[in-house]
């Protein structure tokens, strides 16, 4: 059961290769126009402590060829994920920088991770804290990101990175040093369907690159019943400088389910388990549901980590966890859509 204050785990049976099933009941189950979307407000729930990670950047590209990507429970390239490399011990607490240079110019990046290295006792837990793009001067696309151990022993992960080509693209005009731009795209279809924003950068200089994050998505369906997703870019670096959102549409599906009835500001969180295949990038999307008079219904994915447990049988299993939150003023529900790239 879910409340206004606290935050209720859902937790589900396990089927052997695609994750776990959902509790009976709770199981629910065009293209979107080419036009460049409205610019929209800046919301009030936009990042106020993003994790700015360390100083050294590490060289994913390079971590993936000298291991030649590195052995997992399956072959990274049965997903398509674009590559695959070990992150090394990490301290309980600790983050990583990484990134991924030469990166597509016409794709949209997702992280997911697999961690290993956990105890009887304790799980090993991960989480990718923030993601963005960079361009440096001469017009390299670099991928960045930060991931945090947020266990509470050392250990690794695998590093899973996955694209996808872009569904549509728009120019975002200048943005100034520290500013943000809020779009929505209207009639976000299919309805299944997960939305993944990226960002190209251009105007870097010799002297600085354009550094420019996606700092929140999330989805709204209007009275009428349109879906509609929404994002916000901010400029990170320290130019002037502009981009092109890489819009990706992902439909590959594991389960979906509703959310049940959140009040404005509360959440709802949920752990996927046997989270197969260990090479799998999980990237949930939601539905809204709900929308009354002139309000519409808000919500957004505010959290997600993975987590590698032994079970007490000894087999090791990797658990998908997110939360879902209300960022809206209207109490209702949705359908949460667990896709993966």
């Amino acid at each position: 059961m879910k409340s206004i204050n606290l935050v209720a785990l859902a937790v589900f049976g396990t089927t052997a290769l695609t994750g776990c099933g959902v509790d009976p009941g709770e199981m629910q189950d065009d293209a979107s126009s080419l036009e460049a979307p409205a610019q929209e407000f800046t919301s009030s729930f936009e990042d106020a402590s993003k994790d700015s990670g360390p100083s050294i950047a590490l060289d994913g590209r390079a971590a993936a060829a000298e291991e030649g990507v590195r052995e997992m429970a399956l072959s990274p390239g049965l997903m398509g994920l674009t590559s695959s490399w070990y992150s090394g011990s990490v301290a309980a607490g600790a983050t990583q920088h990484w990134y991924w240079n030469n990166s597509s110019l016409t794709s949209a990046y997702s992280v997911g991770l697999s961690p290993t290295g956990a105890s009887t006792t304790s799980g090993c837990r991960f989480e990718v804290t923030r993601t963005w793009d960079t361009q440096n001067y001469g017009g390299e696309r670099e991928f960045h990101f930060n991931i945090k151990n947020t266990g509470t022993i050392a250990c690794g992960t695998n590093i899973l990175l996955a694209s996808q080509a872009r569904a549509s693209t728009w120019a975002t005009g200048g943005i100034d040093v520290g500013a943000s731009k809020s779009w929505t795209w209207n009639n976000a279809n299919p309805l299944t369907a997960t939305h993944v924003v990226g960002i190209s950068p251009s105007g870097a200089t010799s002297a600085n690159p354009c550094e420019l994050e996606v700092t929140r998505t999330w989805y709204a369906q209007q009275p009428g019943g349109e879906r509609e997703f929404k994002f916000t870019v901010k400029n990170v670096g320290a130019i002037a400088c502009q981009g092109d959102v890489q819009l990706a549409v992902v439909t590959g599906s594991s389960s979906s389910w509703s959310t049940g009835s959140l009040s404005p500001g509360a959440s709802g969180s949920w752990v996927w388990n046997n989270a197969n295949p260990l090479d799998r990038v999980y990237a949930p999307g939601l539905s809204p549901a709900g929308a009354l008079g002139s309000t519409p219904c808000q919500l957004e994915v505010t959290k997600s980590s993975y987590q590698q447990v032994i079970d007490s049988d000894g087999t090791t299993e990797r658990k998908f966890y997110f939360t879902v939150q209300n960022v809206g003023s209207l109490t209702c529900s949705g359908t949460v859509l667990l896709n993966y790239l």
